[in-house]
């Protein structure tokens, strides 16, 4: 262990003392280490960030909730989907609603939904634009956690019997009752229809994809036939179900389909005229693009570890030549080929490592000033550094020292010491001509 370290400490020195010696060489074959590393880490930590934030406003949806309509969600090219499939299919009902809360047991909690965007929602003189409105039955709490800045929830009598009763999203409060505290219980109007006010939610910002109850007023659904007719063909409510505790979603799921074709009495010959949707079919799909983003930053940063493959490999040799008289002095005293091919080998993974090294530092300084720039603009996207990436930026530039070393490294161990000793590097080149099966030098 001591002749290791001692090893380890020589050729850090060493490592130092060749770029010090070639400051514009070693710099140049540094510069590619760090910029392939920059490519690939960059481009994967924009992918992972990416990612993350996506599956962040999806989990805003639920990863175990199914979402039962009649449109299927297919991770297709536009022109590929088959909307005339779909087009005649029945809308989900409140009659569903309460056969399926009958029929399926494993269910925790069902309730149907239904959004109509672009609302206008007035209170006095004031006035909020482009408002959605969501209709929806009771368990809907037990759907999407509420956290309420004044007031309650619906209670069942209120749920069922279409109350005209609100619960309006922070954005919405903030417009209609500017400088008014005290908001539960005031009345606003929709389309001409009263409604009283009996809940606010606390703010919570918007996901990447720009959903958030900020701008939302949530109605019972019984209630909002009073103003969207949402049996009409166009539309598409939604039921929407989570599974009790420890059941599992795909037991559920099979559940569900039975339960849905005895709702709509399908033979066992007809097809579903019902999709049951869950969000895992986006996050596989997004999957399988960033998976092809990812080989692609890995191919174009591979360029310039290429290139600095090269460069490393070229003061490698370098090195070799100037120590070939210290090698042959060396191996007279009894110096072992692996503690040759080890010294040449760890000063060439340093030289790497450092390069990689800096290429992290620069993707640091990089993705914290693009995160400062985003926060500033007001949006919510964060960037993530992993472990898993930094720890492949230096796991490919020991790779690549290895590698542009090994030739270098091995070429060195295997020289005589009587040719060492006298400054011959034919012996060098003898060796790496072997390297590649030739086995005479003329």
């Amino acid at each position: 262990m001591a002749i290791i370290l001692k090893i380890f400490w020589q050729s850090l020195i060493l490592s130092f003392e060749e770029i010090r010696a070639a400051k514009l060489r070693s710099a140049l074959s540094l510069t590619g280490i760090a910029i392939g590393i920059l490519c690939i880490i960059s481009v994967r930590t924009a992918v992972n960030s990416l990612e993350i934030n996506i599956q962040n406003s999806l989990a805003s949806f639920g990863s175990d909730i199914l979402y039962i309509q009649k449109w299927p969600w297919i991770w297709a090219n536009g022109n590929d989907y088959p909307w005339w499939k779909y087009l005649d299919r029945p809308n989900a009902n409140r009659r569903e609603l309460e056969e399926l809360q009958q029929k399926v047991k494993s269910a925790e909690a069902i309730c149907i939904m239904y959004f109509a965007g672009n609302i206008n929602v007035i209170s006095g003189n004031q006035v909020a634009q482009g408002v959605q409105v969501l209709g929806s039955s009771y368990d809907y709490n037990k759907i999407k956690e509420l956290d309420f800045k004044q007031g309650r929830y619906f209670t069942p009598a209120e749920s069922n019997n279409a109350q005209a009763d609100a619960l309006i999203g922070a954005t919405v409060a903030e417009t209609l009752f500017p400088g008014i505290s005290q908001i539960e219980g005031r009345e606003i109007k929709i389309n001409g229809v009263k409604l009283t006010v009996i809940g606010v939610l606390k703010k919570e910002g918007s996901d990447i994809f720009g959903f958030t109850l900020d701008n939302n007023m949530i109605v019972p659904f019984s209630f909002m036939n009073m103003f969207v007719n949402t049996n009409s063909q166009g539309n598409d409510p939604l039921i929407a179900v989570t599974p009790k505790k420890d059941v599992p979603i795909e037991k559920l799921k099979y559940e569900l389909d039975g339960a849905m074709r005895s709702v709509r009495k399908l033979s066992p010959y007809q097809d579903d005229n019902f999709a049951i949707n869950q969000v895992s079919v986006f996050t596989e799909g997004i999957a399988s693009i960033f998976s092809i983003v990812n080989f692609a930053g890995l191919f174009i940063g591979g360029f310039s570890i290429l290139v600095g493959t090269f460069g490393i490999a070229n003061i490698m040799f370098v090195s070799v030549q100037e120590r070939v008289y210290q090698i042959g002095i060396k191996k007279a005293l009894g110096a072992r080929k692996i503690y040759i091919l080890f010294e040449f080998l760890l000063e060439s993974i340093i030289l790497c490592v450092i390069g990689g090294i800096i290429g992290l530092v620069a993707v640091i300084i990089l993705f914290k000033l693009l995160g400062w720039a985003i926060a500033h603009s007001g949006s919510d996207f964060k960037f993530y550094i992993t472990f898993s990436n930094v720890f492949m930026g230096i796991s490919i530039s020991v790779i690549t020292g290895v590698v542009a070393g090994f030739i270098p490294a091995w070429s060195a161990a295997n020289m005589r010491p009587v040719d060492a000793i006298r400054g011959d590097v034919s012996d060098l080149l003898k060796g790496i001509f072997r390297f590649y099966g030739r086995k005479h030098v003329h």
